[in-house]
């Protein structure tokens, strides 16, 4: 075979080969392009929450003032080194019906005169205190209106505790609570040591303190 020819067969074929490969690409390529591409899957946004309102702060509730109490010290007498609680009671109509009244209450609760110190005294065994009382005008002295109808009237009367103990005072205050308001009942009206007027609510009030 002659040279010429080898030559001319070789590069017909490697031209063939190249026109194939050439085919080849421009077809896969013109495939690629026909084919739509992949749609992106898109995740769906999560609703958002809406925010919890903040609770309103509470507003602070003023709590309502305690009513003023009636302070104990109105209702002492100081002399030195002496205390003593006082009351006064002073009589609305004093006459012979209150001081029969007085005396008869005087025998109930079994006060005793004094006929030094002119004055009526009780004494509590489960008090543990002795309750004096005397003339709410001065110079104090009582007369001895258990013995009949023939003494001065009385136109009030002061109760007096000494404090021997104070606390055997603050645990038994019933007795003096029991005759100040047996003689209110008589008919009068309550003054504290200073004889300013004492009111059934600031005598109540007292009441709750001492107890």
């Amino acid at each position: 075979m002659e040279p010429a020819f080898v030559v001319l067969l070789l590069a017909g074929g490697a031209l063939l080969l190249a026109m194939i490969c050439m085919v080849m690409y421009f077809s896969g390529r013109a495939r690629r392009s026909a084919t739509p591409p992949a749609a992106q899957t898109v995740q769906p946004a999560e609703p958002a929450v809406p925010a919890e309102p903040e609770a309103p702060a509470r507003k602070a509730v003023a709590e309502p003032a305690e009513p003023p109490q009636p302070s104990t010290h109105r209702f002492q007498t100081v002399s030195g080194t002496d205390i003593k609680q006082c009351l006064f009671v002073v009589l609305d109509w004093p006459g012979l019906d209150t001081n029969r009244r007085l005396a008869k209450l005087f025998r109930e609760v079994n006060a005793h005169y004094d006929e030094k110190l002119g004055v009526y005294v009780l004494r509590d065994p489960q008090a543990g205190y002795k309750l004096t009382i005397a003339n709410s005008s001065p110079p104090g002295t009582l007369p001895p209106i258990h013995e009949g109808d023939d003494q001065p009237i009385v136109p009030g009367v002061s109760i007096l505790i000494h404090f021997i103990n104070k606390r055997s005072v603050a645990r038994n205050p019933e007795t003096l609570i029991r005759i100040t308001q047996s003689i209110v009942a008589i008919g009068g009206h309550i003054l504290d040591a200073d004889r300013n007027e004492v009111s059934k609510e600031e005598f109540e009030q007292l009441r709750k303190q001492v107890i």
